[in-house]
C-alpha cells in the first residue's frame, strides 16, 4: 500500500465509520424525514438506524469470512470475473459520484454561511487537494487523523446537543404517532438510504489488525450513529416544529445558530456544527478517493498501475461531478437519485446476495 503499515484498529475504524456516515446526512436527513413522516420523523429515523445497524452485521459477516479480500475478489470468486469487474466498476462510479455531490453540497453550505464571494470550484479544489494528499499517504494516516478529529469534533457537538435538549419545546413533538404507517415507512426508507458510506465496509477488511473482532465494533458504531441521528432529528423538530423544518434547506445548522450559550462570547454557535460537517466531509471524500483507487488497483489482473497513480484521475472525476450541477437544488436531486438506485443496490441488495451465495457455496463444499 502507500505506507509501510496500513493496518488500523477496530477503534480507529469506528471513528472513521462514524465520521464517514454522518456526512451530508446529519444536515439533510431531518428535513427529508419530517417531509415524509411529520413530527413522527424521529421514530422513522430510529427504526431506519436499527435496520442500518443490522446491515453492518451483513457486511462484517461477509468481510470476516474473506479477511484478505475486498468486494473485487469476493464478487469474482462467488460469480465470475466479468460480473465481479462490472460490480466493482459500478461501485467505483457510485462512490465517485457520491463524493462529488457531497463535496458540492459542502461548498454550497460554506458559500452561504462563510465564504460568500469564493467561487465553488475554488472551495472544491482546496478540499480535494487536502483529501487527495491524505489518501495517498495511506489508510493508517486517515485512521489516526480521524481518531484525533473525532475528539475535537464531538466535544463541542455534545455541548450544543445538551444545550438544545434543555431549551427545546417538546410540545412540538405532539401528537405522537399521528401519521400513517406508510408515512413512517417512507421516513425509514429515507433514513436507511442516507447512510451513504456503508459500502466502504466492502473494502476495509484487508486493512484491519483484528478483523475477527469487527462485528461487535461495527454494531456499536452503528448504534452510536443511530442514536445521534435520532436525537438530532428529534431536537430539530422540537426547536422549529414540523412545518418550519420542511421549509429550511439546512435545518440542523439553523437550529445550532438559534441556540444561545450562557455567557458566551461567540455570536454564532453554528460554527461548531460547520466544523463538525467540514470534518465529516473531509473524512468521507478522502475515504472515497482512497477506496476508489484501491478498487481500480485490484480490478487489474496484474496490478500494473499502482493505487497511487489512480488518484489524479479519481480527483478529476470527483471535481467535475462537484462543479457540474447548476445549483444546490439540482445537486440534491442527483443525490436522491444516487441514493435511490446506487444506494439501494450496493448497500441493501448486493451484500445480502453475496452473503447468500457464499452460504450456498460453503454448504456445497461440506
Amino acid at each position: 500500500m502507500f505506507s509501510e503499515n496500513d493496518k488500523i484498529s477496530i477503534r480507529q475504524l469506528q471513528a472513521l465509520l462514524i465520521l464517514d456516515l454522518f456526512g451530508t446526512g446529519v444536515v439533510t436527513l431531518p428535513r427529508q424525514t419530517v417531509n415524509a413522516a411529520g413530527n413522527d420523523a424521529y421514530i422513522a429515523v430510529l427504526l431506519g438506524s436499527i435496520i442500518m445497524a443490522v446491515f453492518t452485521l451483513v457486511f462484517t459477516t461477509l468481510g470476516q469470512r474473506h479477511t484478505d479480500k475486498t468486494v473485487v475478489e469476493i464478487s469474482q470468486q462467488l460469480f465470475t470475473r466479468p460480473v465481479g469487474l462490472l460490480l466493482s466498476l459500478g461501485l467505483a462510479v457510485k462512490i465517485m459520484i457520491g463524493a462529488g455531490l457531497e463535496l458540492r453540497i459542502f461548498c454550497e453550505m460554506i458559500g452561504q454561511s462563510m465564504l460568500f464571494r469564493t467561487p465553488i470550484f475554488i472551495t472544491a479544489l482546496a478540499m480535494l487537494i487536502i483529501c487527495g494528499y491524505v489518501s495517498t499517504i495511506g489508510y493508517e494516516c486517515r485512521a489516526r487523523t480521524g481518531e484525533i478529529l473525532f475528539v475535537f469534533v464531538f466535544v463541542p457537538f455534545l455541548i450544543l446537543m445538551l444545550l438544545a435538549i434543555f431549551t427545546a419545546d417538546y410540545s412540538n413533538l405532539r401528537p405522537v404517532l399521528s401519521h400513517s404507517t406508510s408515512d413512517i415507512a417512507k421516513g425509514v426508507w429515507y433514513t436507511v438510504l442516507s447512510f451513504q458510506g456503508l459500502e466502504f465496509l466492502f473494502l476495509v477488511f484487508p486493512y484491519l489488525q483484528r478483523p475477527k473482532r469487527a462485528k461487535k465494533g461495527m454494531l456499536q458504531a452503528g448504534f452510536v450513529i443511530g442514536f445521534f441521528m435520532t436525537l438530532i432529528t428529534l431536537l430539530t423538530i422540537a426547536v422549529f416544529g414540523q412545518y418550519s423544518v420542511v421549509n429550511k434547506l439546512f435545518p440542523v445548522l439553523q437550529m445550532m445558530d438559534s441556540l444561545q450559550l450562557p455567557g458566551s462570547f461567540l455570536d454564532r454557535q453554528d460554527i461548531f456544527m460547520l466544523w463538525f460537517w467540514v470534518v465529516s466531509i473531509f473524512a468521507s471524500v478522502s475515504a472515497a478517493l482512497f477506496f476508489v483507487t484501491i478498487l481500480f488497483e485490484r480490478m487489474q489482473q496484474n496490478k500494473k498501475i499502482p493505487a497511487r497513480k489512480w488518484i489524479l484521475f479519481v480527483m478529476v472525476i470527483v471535481f467535475l461531478v462537484a462543479v457540474l450541477p447548476q445549483d444546490v437544488a439540482s445537486t440534491h436531486e442527483y443525490m436522491e437519485l444516487l441514493k435511490k438506485y446506487g444506494g439501494t443496490f450496493y448497500i441493501l441488495i448486493l451484500p445480502v446476495v453475496l452473503l447468500l451465495v457464499d452460504n450456498i457455496k460453503r454448504r456445497k463444499q461440506v
